[in-house]
């Protein structure tokens, strides 16, 4: 029977955190402190220890970005999928579940990314830029991935229009992890193959260290 599979983005169909490797190009490399504060507004989110909206504001507030370099980044994004994860995604398909990507970062950084795995455009949910005069204002506040929790409703709402009996979330955050504790999904795999954040790892009612087991266990 056709399940829903919905995949996190970063540090899980890529082996980046591409809101971080935008702002990291941003920086260049002088500024080491900035990037050490960045990495750690991140893994706090990650992990559950900040609100993940405040995340999302303080990493953007830490440098001025520009659409010129967000589709710059985006296309450096493109070559970065986690290795192996496009074989698992093209024996789900082969199968006919149904495959869709949830994230918590941006499309208008992760979509050559996903494409390229796959994905139609119908395929991917995430945030979105505000951008007035060329530089990024902020983010779309309306969107249910701009908050904590926001996972839930999100694959809820696909799950009822894939029809799908069994939704299930594979991603390396507390906010995948949400997404099944508030009854968005079925069950959650976490998924450690490209960070393992013991947070998540303690939750998790199953666990993938890597691509393979993470195919074993969605495959069998």
């Amino acid at each position: 029977m056709p399940r829903l599979i919905v995949f996190d983005v970063d540090s899980t169909l890529l082996r980046v955190e591409t809101l971080d490797f935008l702002i990291e190009r941003a920086l260049g490399q002088a500024d080491g402190e900035a990037a050490d504060a960045l990495h750690a507004i991140t893994a706090q989110g990650m992990a559950g220890e900040m609100d993940f909206r405040k995340s999302l504001e303080a990493r953007l507030s830490i440098t001025t970005l520009s659409e010129a370099l967000i589709a710059e980044a985006a296309q450096a994004i493109a070559g970065e999928a986690t290795p192996g994860i496009k074989g698992v995604l093209d024996r789900l398909r082969a199968r006919e579940h149904e495959v869709y990507a949830v994230s918590g970062g941006f499309m208008e950084l992760i979509q050559p990314a996903l494409e390229a795995l796959g994905f139609a455009p119908g395929e991917i949910r995430a945030n979105r830029f505000v951008v007035e005069g060329g530089q990024v204002a902020g983010f779309d506040r309306n969107n249910p991935l701009s908050r904590s929790g926001g996972k839930g409703p999100v694959v809820g709402s696909l799950k009822a229009q894939t029809g799908c009996d069994l939704a299930i979330i594979v991603g390396d955050g507390i906010t995948d992890y949400e997404a099944f504790a508030g009854g968005g999904a079925d069950a959650f795999i976490g998924f450690g193959g490209v960070t393992r954040r013991e947070a998540v790892a303690a939750k998790a009612p199953a666990y993938a260290d890597d691509v393979k087991a993470l195919e074993k266990l969605l495959l069998g």
